[in-house]
């Protein structure tokens, strides 16, 4: 194999992973509300639109750093009044009901964005400390030549993993994550043991829309920061959730890795691009309706 060949694809298997990232850490929170509430939320991706507009202003105002503290801080607020004030109504209603107030939600957001701050797109820099590239060949032995990688978007794959183990950790080794676990078995019999499985409830729709913010955070670098971006971005990690499985963590990053991959080995064919994660959508649903770890039962 040509040295030039090798270099290609490692940069091509890295901007997979980059963007297999930005869709895992939202398509995760959406994952995380819908296996365990049962909730499909649209509005998911206005929480990453909210994420990317404070992050901005904070970053602008107080620093980048506060703005890695406050809005996944302001967005697991936001996520716990939503659940609160709109979602839990919604529990045991169709999930049509469910898809039409979240998305209607999330068009509300998007106009009331636009209003505000206008159509255009808000510069938001990565920090200095993130700036830059990172010169591969340095490190990789196997590289010939100057190989270079953006360094945000290696930042952008790091922080991904660590939420992604955070998040796993939560829910396999902690008492919280042994209840949520049983509630979404039964969450009957915990009221009758007197489990406040609400109150939990309400804690993982904040949690996802945490995740959210953390996406906001450092994927709005990348991903720039508009009242669109919001539903560009919803579109392809709905799609990562009906791929990986409806309800399942772990076939959700699966698929976000491998539309991330699908994208990142088709951008020469830019033209075809986007329709090559629905013709990937379409192979694996064909092949396994309920997608590659979707359990019989769960959204049918």
């Amino acid at each position: 194999m040509s040295g030039h060949l090798i270099n290609s694809l490692t940069l091509q298997v890295l901007t997979g992973l980059q963007l297999g990232a930005i869709y895992a850490l939202i398509a995760l929170g959406l994952t995380l509300i819908f296996g365990t509430l049962g909730v499909v939320n649209f509005a998911h991706g206005a929480l990453y639109l909210v994420a990317a507009y404070c992050a901005v202003f904070i970053a602008n105002s107080l620093g980048f750093g506060w703005g890695v503290v406050l809005v996944p801080t302001i967005l697991f607020a936001a996520g716990w009044i939503m659940e609160r004030g709109l979602v839990r109504h919604f529990y045991t209603r169709p999930h049509t009901d469910q898809i039409l107030v979240t998305f209607g939600l999330a068009i509300v957001v998007e106009e009331a964005l636009k209003w505000g701050f206008g159509s255009n797109n808000i510069p938001y820099p990565a920090p200095a400390w993130g700036s830059g590239i990172v010169r591969l060949h340095d490190y990789l032995g196997f590289l010939e030549g100057f190989v270079v990688f953006p360094k945000w978007r290696l930042v952008l794959i790091g922080v991904s993993l660590a939420v992604i183990v955070a998040l796993f950790a939560l829910l396999r080794l902690t008492t919280f994550g042994l209840v949520i676990r049983a509630g979404m078995r039964d969450a009957g019999m915990l009221r009758f043991l007197g489990v406040n499985i609400s109150q939990r409830f309400a804690l993982v729709f904040g949690l996802g829309a945490l995740i959210a913010g953390v996406a906001g955070v450092f994927g709005g670098p990348i991903t720039q920061v508009s009242p669109e971006v919001g539903m560009h971005l919803l579109v392809p990690s709905f799609l990562v959730v009906v791929i990986g499985g409806m309800g399942s963590l772990e076939g959700a990053l699966i698929a976000a890795m491998l539309l991330g991959m699908a994208l990142s080995f088709s951008a020469q064919y830019s033209a075809v691009q986007q329709i090559i994660i629905y013709l990937v959508a379409v192979v694996v649903l064909l092949v396994r309706p309920r997608g590659l770890l979707g359990k019989k039962g769960v959204f049918e």
